[in-house]
């Protein structure tokens, strides 16, 4: 029986980037290879899409974080004809994959971009569907779904960043009602980025400006 050739995505444009190479290569170790062909695809800052030799290098293995960048591989694209399931290079070359495994963090990654890519190509692809990854990647809404389905959910509240610009005295007050130590994030990020732990209203600028740096939203 011929091995299943997965591409395995990772990189991308979100502030998670780097953590998703260090995932990636977690999952492609534990691929078993009598089953599986491993196709590394790395997706560089700007979202362009490169066809590597072999898995992203681990921190412990070069003293650095892991990083797609321009000239990392063969730059390719997912192939516009609906079910191809190929990878295709500037020269024309066509590399077939028969499911894509994405490893992507954040946004275009999580949150229902890429899936709704993988649906329109018509390629397999391991994980949530584009509603699953949406809701599970906003916040808020999942929050707002949660307490609709009569779920346990800490009392939160969620500001765009013209709030605070315009009004910084409400969304202060919004926070004295949570109560304090409180913690601020951006609605669409994991892994930790963009969190402050606030212990005052004096904090609370330094945490909602840290977390606007990567959404327009935050928690």
């Amino acid at each position: 029986m011929s091995r299943r050739r997965v591409a395995v995505l990772f990189g991308g444009r979100s502030a998670e980037h780097e953590i998703s190479c260090i995932s990636a290569r977690s999952v492609i170790d534990a691929l078993d290879p009598a089953h599986t062909e491993v196709v590394p695809v790395g997706i560089s800052r700007d979202g362009r899409w490169h066809l590597l030799s072999g898995p992203p290098a681990l921190p412990a293995e070069t003293g650095k974080m892991p990083e797609v960048t321009e000239g990392s591989g063969t730059e390719v694209e997912l192939a516009a004809e609906a079910g191809s399931r190929e990878l295709v290079a500037a020269d024309g070359s066509r590399e077939p994959i028969d499911v894509v495994f994405p490893v992507l963090h954040g946004p275009f990654g999580e949150d229902g971009t890429i899936q709704g890519l993988f649906e329109l190509a018509g390629v397999p692809y391991v994980g949530a569907g584009v509603l699953g990854s949406a809701i599970g990647m906003a916040k808020d809404v999942q929050k707002q779904l949660f307490l609709q389905a009569g779920l346990p959910v800490r009392p939160f509240e969620t500001t765009h960043e013209k709030d605070w610009e315009d009004d910084p005295e409400s969304v202060e007050a919004s926070a004295e009602v949570l109560g304090y130590p409180l913690f601020t994030k951006p609605v669409n990020l994991g892994s930790s980025v963009g969190v402050s732990k606030v212990g005052s209203v004096a904090e609370l600028a330094k945490g909602l400006e840290e977390a606007f740096r990567y959404a327009r939203y935050a928690l």
